[in-house]
């Protein structure tokens, strides 16, 4: 155990300061769920100046009223993460309305979806961009494929330029498609396709991790890699029965594996990355 058992932990209360919500963003990830995030006026909490802080989801807005012009009370819950406390509101102007998540993606404009099961309103368009970006760069993150020099904002330009449809794609880059991306330069193409030709020689957990299934994280990636040793064909065709014969795998994570691995689309882009060398 990393703490004594005897050991008693205190903690300081959370320094809190109002501020006003001036906006409420929406925020589109790789699995494509929506999160609304309140764009502050500038308040300084605990030596650092906030100005974002995630609200979540509906539930949460709902629950403790947030709207948009609202005065609030805002602390870094753990002194780490921005979160709004509460509204004061008597400070509410008379004009505010509720604040409801789209019906539509602010991104692609596919339809957005809330399942019973779930609290979380996600795009349902599977071509939507900040989808296809955010599941890219979960791929060539440092716990995944490890592909240095692939930032952000390369990501999103080699999507704009359509040279990648998918991570995928990567594996069919070359330093001219690279170069022709502005304000690159062949020194630093050259070390993007180097990084990309290196995480060929990846491990199954690290690719599995990169694939960016729903409930499955690295931890489970590695058991399944110990299970299948290391063979992407067979976890490619696992039945839940097999599944449900391996420690640690419940029925949530078991349904997330199958569902993935069913998905045509999605059987297409590892087959890409398994031809070009992984």
């Amino acid at each position: 155990s990393k703490s004594p058992r005897w050991a008693i932990a205190g903690k300081f209360k959370a320094q809190q300061a109002t501020t006003i919500i001036n906006d409420i963003m929406i925020s589109v990830g790789r699995t494509g769920a929506l999160t609304p995030v309140a764009k502050l006026e500038p308040v300084l909490v605990g030596g650092v100046i906030i100005s974002n802080a995630s609200l979540h989801n509906q539930d949460e807005i709902d629950r403790k009223d947030i709207r948009i012009g609202d005065t609030v009370l805002i602390q870094r819950a753990g002194d780490v993460i921005p979160e709004v406390v509460k509204v004061i509101k008597d400070k509410r102007s008379i004009e505010s309305t509720p604040f409801k998540i789209p019906e539509k993606c602010p991104i692609c404009s596919g339809k957005v979806i809330c399942n019973d099961a779930e609290v979380v309103n996600r795009c349902s368009n599977d071509l939507c961009s900040a989808k296809i970006q955010g599941s890219i760069e979960h791929f060539v993150s440092k716990s995944c494929m490890n592909i240095d020099g692939l930032g952000t904002k390369i990501v999103e330009l080699l999507i704009k330029e359509k040279k990648i449809l998918d991570f995928g794609d990567l594996y069919t880059l070359t330093s001219t498609d690279i170069v022709s991306l502005n304000r690159m330069g062949e020194k630093s193409a050259n070390n993007i396709i180097r990084s990309i030709n290196k995480s060929k020689n990846s491990t199954l957990a690290r690719f599995v991790n990169g694939l960016g299934i729903r409930n499955v994280g690295y931890n489970t990636a590695k058991i399944l890699e110990n299970y299948f040793k290391g063979d992407i064909w067979k976890l490619m065709n696992v039945t839940k029965k097999e599944l449900a014969n391996i420690h640690a795998i419940g029925d949530i994570m078991s349904d997330s594996i199958i569902n993935y691995f069913s998905n045509y689309e999605q059987k297409n882009i590892i087959l890409k990355c398994l031809n070009h060398g992984i």
